[in-house]
């Protein structure tokens, strides 16, 4: 065999060098990375997400409806409803701020300076700088974590969906004007969605 051939042969055999990955950032890394009490950051997949402020629409609707929430579970002792920004730590590389959250009593040990896990029902309200893919990745980490209730509002269509997580997958059903949506989590709780638009 010629030296050429048998280099040829050596080169067959050789494992292709590993190409360097990018690195996951946690969120420590996110911590020390973005500025303080700031809402404007998520963690996804280990990267860092800029977002853009909410409009006053987006703002207006979500304090109406914090607000009815949080009534609703203090008159009764149900839990913590909590409003964006709040850190919500899901997996080591990600960390999501819900537009507003709900953690019943018998879990409230997973609230310290952030709320480390699934929260039992989030509310996500679509502003113009959701991006279709933002808001896919967050339906998939909040349907993995176990988050039993889940609604998008959209404001631009005037609808509610409502997710419920069976066996770790997100069953929807829709809501229009003139419904009544009622919460599967937050116990007696339940919402004209007229209200939500007015």
């Amino acid at each position: 065999m010629t030296a050429t051939a048998e280099m040829l042969r050596q080169n067959r055999k050789a494992k292709p060098p590993k190409l360097p990955q990018p690195k996951l950032l946690t969120f420590a890394d996110y911590e020390r990375l973005t500025p303080p009490n700031s809402g404007n950051y998520e963690l996804h997949n280990g990267k860092i997400l800029f977002m853009p402020s909410p409009l006053f629409p987006h703002q207006d609707l979500s304090a109406a409806l914090h607000a009815r929430l949080y009534f609703h579970v203090f008159q009764h002792k149900l839990g913590k409803v909590v409003a964006a920004p709040m850190d919500v730590i899901f997996t080591p590389n990600d960390t999501i701020q819900p537009d507003i959250l709900f953690i019943v009593a018998d879990r409230l040990d997973i609230i310290d300076r952030q709320v480390k896990g699934a929260p039992d029902f989030i509310v996500e309200i679509l502003s113009e700088g959701n991006t279709a893919k933002d808001m896919s990745y967050k339906k998939h980490i909040y349907e993995s974590s176990g988050v039993r209730e889940y609604w998008v509002v959209n404001l631009k269509k005037q609808i509610l969906r409502q997710y419920e997580n069976i066996e770790g997958e997100f069953f929807s059903k829709q809501f229009n004007l003139g419904d009544t949506v009622q919460s599967l989590v937050i116990e007696g709780f339940s919402l004209e969605i007229n209200e939500l638009f007015n």
